[in-house]
Parts: C-alpha cells; structure tokens; sequence
C-alpha cells in the first residue's frame, strides 16, 4: 500500500474513533454532558403540565389508539392497575392506558403476522407454533418495557430525594412556608429532567389549583410509588395535623435518605465482584490457559510425533 493511503486511511480511522468516542461522552458520561458546555439560560416555565392532548398527534398513535379501544378489558379493576402502572413509569395522561394496550395487541398482531408469512413463503414446518410464540412474545415486550421504566423512574427519584429535602428543609428554616418552599424546589433547572421535582411541580400546581395540601400530597406519594416517598409524604401530613415543626422533620428524613442512599450505593459497590464472576471466567480464564498451556502442549505434541516417527 502506497504510504500516503496508508497514512490517510489512518488519520480517518483515529478521527473517526476519536468523535465517536467524544459523542459517547458528551451523550452518556454525567460528568461531561451536553448541557454542561452550552451557554445557561432561564428555564422556561412549565404551564401545560396538568393538560394533556386530546387527539392522537400522528398515524402511528391514531392506529394503537383504535387497537387499544377495540382489546381494552371491561374490567375496571384491571384498567386501573394498568393506569397506576403507567402513572409510576411517568405517563399519566388518561389516553396512556388505551395506547399501551393498542401497543400490546399491535405487536402481537404484527410479530405473529410477519412469521407466519415468513414461515409459508420459505415452506418452513412448524410455522403456527412459532407464531403463535412470537406473538405472546410481543404481547408481553411492552409489560417488560413498562417495568424497567419503572424501576429506572422510582431509581432518579430515591437518588433525588435527600437533595430535595435539603432545599426543602433550608427554604423552611429561612422562614418560608412549606407552599412557599415547595414552589421555590419546583423553579429549579432540574425540574426540567428530575421526575421527582416534576411530581413535586405537579403537587404545587395542583394546590395552585385549591386541591387540599394533605390530598396533593398524598397523591404525590401515590404517583411516585415507593416506600420512602410515601413516608416522608406521611411525616409531612402528620407534622401539618399535630402543628410540630416541619424543619426538624426535613432534616431527620434528609439525614435518614442520605444514610440510605449511602448504603444502596454501598450495596452495588458489594455486588460488583459477585456480577464481574460470571464474565471473567467465561472469557478471561480460557485466554489464561491458552497462554499458559499452549507452548507445553505444542512441546508434547512435537515430542509424539518424533516417537512415532522413531516406532514407524
């Protein structure tokens, strides 16, 4: 290869390494995010939070949303517990709920479709079976998609919560009202990208709105869906009934959601080894005994070949 072709095909592969591995960065490091180098600005109010669309905004959402009508169970028990589900994922729009079963039934419907075509045009055996598998498959891709957004939503805000009792418990001992301090946490940049301060927006809007406190606050707890904001949300409820002080309770659940955030991280840090097991020793440790063992075996094979070369 000419040196000059050698030396340009080089120069396109080091620069194109180099911007991938910059774009990784900037989209997936904490420490090096995209809105970390763009120039701050105020963030803008969010006033539509309590509305939501009345009609579907494209083809797609129109066709699951039909689906959806025509497969949504008459059971009122079953269709709340989905609703609740989705409201814990951060969907908590009333159309939610007719949209992810149009989901469900589109998959299943789309996946079974395509391999039993597939499967008779190639002569395949077995094609209704498998399609029948691969539409339970997509019947139940979307439940499985519904939980890790959970888990991952109920995760930002068990890690946002002890810095949100911190403002909350500084705005009060300053001598604002608990609305007052509420309203000023809802302000923040991050209400842009936390669920916990949207939920927390929501709940200032709603008593905005003249719901009751002790309503808009268990209703927090509820949308949220885990223990610890459901105990907080219980503390403040209580404090405001019995009139003790509301600085002192932020501060114990703010020292008490640090401790366990520090153990939850701790907890990982522990699991770690236990979850790196399992990868070393599918693919270090054949490398390890290739490299230790291959020059004894080639010498033990050489050496088998010159006695029978020695018997013939």
């Amino acid at each position: 290869m000419d040196p000059v072709t050698y030396a340009a095909l080089s120069f396109l592969v080091v620069a194109g390494v180099s911007c991938l591995v910059g774009v990784f960065l900037l989209r997936r490091w904490f420490a090096l995010r995209a809105e970390r180098l763009r120039q701050p600005s105020p963030p803008a109010a969010v006033a539509s939070i309590l509305r939501w669309e009345e009609e579907a905004r494209g083809w797609l959402e129109r066709v699951l949303e039909r689906l959806g009508r025509v497969f949504r169970p008459r059971d009122k028990i079953r269709v709340s517990r989905v609703r609740q589900r989705l409201v814990w994922a951060g969907y908590q729009n009333p159309r939610a709920v007719t949209l992810f079963i149009g989901a469900k039934m589109g998959l299943a419907i789309l996946s079974g479709y395509s391999s039993f075509v597939y499967g008779v045009t190639r002569a395949l055996p077995y094609v209704l079976p498998y399609s029948i598998i691969l539409a339970g498959l997509g019947f139940f891709l979307p439940n499985y998609w519904l939980r890790r957004r959970i888990r991952a939503r109920q995760r930002e805000i068990l890690h946002a919560l002890p810095n949100v009792l911190d403002l909350l418990m500084v705005c009060v001992e300053a001598g604002m009202g608990f609305d007052a301090a509420v309203a000023r946490i809802a302000e923040q940049p991050e209400v842009q990208r936390s669920p916990l301060h949207q939920e927390m927006l929501r709940m200032h809007l709603e008593m905005r709105a003249g719901r009751p406190r002790a309503e808009a606050l268990h209703a927090l707890g509820e949308r949220t869906g885990t223990d610890e904001v459901k105990a907080v949300v219980g503390a403040f409820i209580q404090t405001e009934r019995l009139g003790t002080s509301l600085g002192k309770t932020l501060r114990v659940h703010a020292e008490s959601g640090r401790v366990k955030r520090r153990h939850r991280a701790e907890e990982l840090a522990q699991l770690a080894p236990l979850k790196m097991l399992f990868p070393t020793a599918l693919f270090l440790f054949p490398v390890f005994f290739l490299v230790t063992l291959a020059p004894s075996l080639m010498q033990l094979l050489h050496a088998m070949k010159g006695v029978a070369g020695q018997i013939r």
